[in-house]
């Protein structure tokens, strides 16, 4: 890693962390870290290697970035985003300070003071003075156009509460970081999944000597680049003269035949119905296994369903909020288990070896030094994610576990990344809900309850945008061009804490400048609403029988005797975790085997609904090209596809740019 390109992808990550919130809420031309491919990345990156690193070369050769030296500033760059976003920082103010506002509001929660039972270091102190401390957060403090001073805001308030929040986020952030450098290996080297957004960006950075990559001098790229881009152009140019332009529509209807399948709208499976056409992930499906673009297309179908045939019977798989008891969430907790299952079983030797080396114990296999240190930086961090717990409530028995179910999710999430490139990745797996679910509310008690509920909404709303899945791709891209991978994550680590106090920064500054209802994103709004929904039903369920002080009364290996399961929700768990595993071993077993427990991280969520139609046509076009165009053709249509690809980007970026610069021209928004 050369000085310039450290300096120049940390002043990158610093942009991301303070700028975002700025894009997002001020100037709102669409969502800065869209996802797991921010565009904000991937298009200033085509930008800075077809007009600005040309220049630098012909202004002088040695000012030219290198490939690996963009490698390194993409990976800081990949780093950062999941920092000012629902990876980290983004639902900390809301989650910990809106609760409070609300209860002002709901006479449920007011009437058993639901916020109060919460431990109070986990909130903010408003009492001294709610107008402005509180109020002030909600609506805002500004007047105007004019923009508050720093000062102005209240943040001895904030100190407490984040003295307890920071830490335990960034330990699960740093935690999971390391684990990303013990799986790196693993699945990029032995097992070989084929980190698709990686291969796209790979291709796009210069070789030696180059300033830009071999595929921008084939004609494929350009003309998949070009028909795409200009499709994009010509619908965002329809925003300003819709009388002179026709909008390409970006979907297929096929609703009129919702009559001839009401078994499956009647699971919810209608948006299958009207696929929208993604370019950027028609592409990537193109450098997948069959397998996986299979799972993902017609793994929706397969469930909606499914859940129309149960809908018929009375059982209802899609009921209550994201955090309750449901037979949906359970099935994605059973799915994401059994692929964390198969990820540790097909690397078991190599990790058992990379734990032994931490211990400084002999391995078999040969294990890095970067390895062993990362398991030794997930086990401290995450030992000291689980004493926070135990410190603020929790029994060390639920600490765990919670800790636990967090780590299936974030490894879920990433291996996804690694072997299908797909990027917009939600979550139905709410720990607290689903120990909720296996133990029952007298077992647990709500002092207890609403701490997983709690520190849920902060953690895992969006493990879509979490570190562990960016710090994978960001390993992949600069392990490619031979950056050292121990200095690297050493550098991400940083890089995070770093960013984490830019980013809370700006967010606290920007919601109590405009108001927290309008400088926020709606689903952290809508989220830090569970914990406190959940408490009503549970204290209310344990009053009526009578369990209320016995549940509170409960320590230890003592709540174990009183579980109450919720035996459909178990059910469901364990019928999810069979058919991953069993998918996942056959998948060994059999050579063609069609399906892949890829399918149990999107079942028949809303992300799901989005993908499938556009991995279905990469599925059908690579389906075609390999069977009437042989290897041959199949090789010769990469470059067509990585244009599709970069000209999604490009298209996407075009607007977002031109949009903040009208809007810090004129003030206005397009």
């Amino acid at each position: 890693m050369t000085f310039r390109s450290v300096l120049l992808g940390l002043a990158t990550a610093l942009f991301i962390a303070g700028y975002n919130h700025f894009s997002d809420y001020i100037v709102r031309q669409g969502r800065f870290i869209s996802d797991l491919m921010p565009v904000a990345v991937y298009g200033t990156l085509l930008v800075f290697l077809l007009l600005i690193n040309p220049l630098l070369r012909w202004c002088r050769t040695k000012w030219a970035l290198s490939g690996k030296e963009l490698a390194v500033v993409v990976g800081f760059a990949l780093v950062a985003c999941s920092v000012p976003s629902y990876g980290v920082v983004e639902c900390i103010p809301t989650g910990i300070m809106l609760p409070r506002h609300l209860q002002r509001v709901e006479p449920g929660w007011k009437k058993i003071d639901a916020v109060g039972i919460a431990p109070q270091r986990m909130l903010p102190d408003v009492s001294a003075d709610e107008e402005t401390y509180l109020t002030g957060y909600v609506t805002g403090l500004s007047e105007g156009d004019k923009h508050i001073s720093p000062r102005q805001i209240p943040w001895h308030i904030w100190w407490r509460p984040l003295g307890f929040w920071m830490p335990l986020v960034l330990c699960m952030a740093i935690g999971t970081v390391g684990l990303a450098l013990v799986f790196h290996r693993q699945w990029s080297r032995h097992e070989q999944l084929p980190y698709p957004i990686t291969r796209f960006t790979r291709a796009l950075l210069p070789e030696s000597g180059q300033v830009l990559g071999g595929v921008f001098h084939m004609r494929a790229f350009w003309i998949g680049f070009l028909i795409v881009f200009l499709i994009l152009l010509n619908n965002y140019l329809c925003r300003w003269w819709p009388e002179a332009l026709i909008q390409v529509r970006l979907y297929l209807d096929f609703s009129p035949l919702n009559k001839l399948f009401p078994t499956l709208i009647q699971g919810h499976g209608d948006r299958l119905l009207r696929p929208s056409i993604l370019f950027t992930v028609i592409g990537l499906s193109y450098f997948l296994a069959s397998d996986v673009s299979f799972s993902m297309a017609f793994g929706p179908f397969l469930f909606c369903f499914i859940a129309g045939v149960l809908a018929k019977y009375g059982i209802a798989l899609r009921t209550g909020h994201h955090q309750s008891v449901k037979l949906e969430a359970f099935l994605f907790t059973g799915g994401y288990t059994g692929i964390v299952l198969m990820v540790l079983y097909t690397g078991r030797q190599y990790y058992w070896s990379v734990l032994k080396r931490c211990f400084g114990l002999r391995a078999g296999d040969t294990v890095s030094p970067a390895a062993a240190w990362g398991m030794r930086v997930f086990l401290v961090a995450t030992a000291a994610f689980v004493a926070q717990l135990v410190v603020v409530g929790l029994d060390w028995q639920l600490a765990v576990l919670y800790t636990g179910l967090c780590l299936v999710i974030f490894i879920t999430v990433s291996r996804t990344i690694a072997e299908t490139g797909a990027f917009y990745i939600g979550t139905e797996v709410f720990p607290g809900a689903i120990i909720w679910g296996f133990l029952g509310a007298t077992a647990l008690g709500p002092s207890t309850m609403v701490i997983m509920f709690f520190v849920s909404v902060i953690l895992v709303v969006g493990p879509g945008w979490a570190p562990m899945p960016f710090a994978i791709q960001a390993l992949k891209i600069t392990d490619d061009e031979d950056v050292p991978s121990g200095r690297f994550s050493a550098a991400a680590v940083g890089t995070i804490l770093i960013c984490a106090v830019v980013a809370l920064f700006a967010l606290i500054y920007w919601q109590y400048d405009r108001g927290a209802l309008q400088a926020s994103g709606g689903w952290p709004r809508y989220s830090c609403e569970f914990p406190w929904r959940n408490m009503v039903e549970i204290h209310d369920k344990l009053t009526a029988q009578g369990t209320l002080d016995l549940s509170e009364s409960l320590h230890g290996w003592q709540r174990f005797s009183h579980i109450q399961p919720t035996w459909p929700a178990v059910g469901a768990f364990l019928i999810a975790l069979g058919l991953s595993v069993g998918i996942g071993m056959a998948r060994l077993r059999f050579v063609h085997w069609p399906l892949h427990p890829v399918m149990f991280v999107f079942l028949g969520g809303a992300q799901a609904l989005t993908l499938s139609g556009s991995f279905m046509i990469g599925w059908i076009i690579k389906s075609l090209v390999s069977k009437y165009g042989g290897e041959r053709m199949y090789q010769n249509l990469k470059p067509l596809m990585i244009g599709v690809i970069a000209g999604s980007m490009a298209g996407q970026f075009v607007p977002m740019l031109v949009g903040t610069v009208y809007y810090l021209a004129t003030g206005d928004r397009i």
